[in-house]
């Protein structure tokens, strides 16, 4: 692939992003997306039917911007500050740090996290079985092999069986033991999305939100670019899809990512 065929495309996460004709989507955030479109926790969700119809008809409209190009959908990935916005989100449990507690893998296995993971695999066999869309999963926040292990036996109780039919499921390279292991994370997935905003902010223990802190971090820090370059080197060697996931103004990861030939999408 030469610089000249990267795409570049945004991350859905809202259904007004699909009202601008030249959005191409290279990535779908279930997570967000569904705060948006039911706002209603899904431990209590009454109405899964319509929640899973109108989820499925996101999904089709933004398959048909790109169809030429992979479909991802990620899992949620959000942390329990989010979902207890939602109403009846004081199902959540009372975290001290919410960014480093229920999210991902850890949040599907859990009792409150079920519901959310269960219905999510509804939206995507409907989208696969039902409309035949060739959607690749992307599992958030697998800390580590144990839980990579577990996500692709969960996704099988749900009827999601990795290579079944074809369906690959890819890694969300979001945290320094990610690309660490990427090696032998990848016997467990069939590539990889690196996360560059959560990568780094776990690499380097900042929130990038916080104008409180007394001076500036720079995702292109060279621990961060160390990681995403082993990652992309280890992914590659394994000859396996990768992907960067980076802000559009991060111009010193966009640059990484082009002379590494690995497409981006932009959050």
């Amino acid at each position: 692939m030469s610089q000249m065929d990267l795409n570049y495309s945004t991350v859905l996460k809202t259904p007004t992003q699909l009202d601008n004709p030249d959005q191409n989507i290279g990535l779908v955030a279930l997570g967000p997306l569904y705060n948006s479109v039911v706002g209603v926790h899904p431990a209590s969700l009454d109405d899964k039917k319509h929640a899973i119809e109108s989820l499925v008809e996101l999904l089709e409209k933004a398959y048909q911007r790109t169809p030429d190009q992979p479909f991802r959908v990620m899992l949620n990935e959000l942390s329990a500050l989010p979902l207890r916005d939602l109403e009846n989100g004081d199902v959540e449990p009372s975290e001290a740090n919410p960014a480093m507690g229920l999210r991902g893998v850890s949040r599907f296995a859990s009792k409150v996290g079920k519901p959310g993971f269960v219905l999510e695999c509804d939206v995507l066999k409907s989208a696969i079985y039902d409309k035949k869309l060739p959607v690749e999963i992307v599992v958030p926040f697998v800390r580590t092999s144990s839980e990579a292990a577990t996500i692709i036996d969960l996704l099988a109780e749900q009827g999601l069986c990795r290579g079944a039919n074809g369906l690959k499921v890819l890694l969300a390279c979001q945290l320094p033991s990610n690309a660490v292991l990427a090696e032998p994370l990848l016997a467990y997935f069939d590539g990889i999305v690196v996360d560059v905003d959560n990568l780094a902010a776990f690499t380097l223990g900042v929130d990038f939100t916080d104008d409180a802190l007394p001076y500036g971090f720079n995702k292109n820090n060279e621990a961060v670019r160390s990681l995403i370059l082993d990652t992309i080197r280890k992914t590659q060697l394994a000859e396996k899809p990768i992907q960067v996931l980076a802000q559009q103004e991060d111009s010193a990861i966009v640059e990484l990512a082009e002379a590494a030939n690995v497409p981006l999408v932009y959050q």
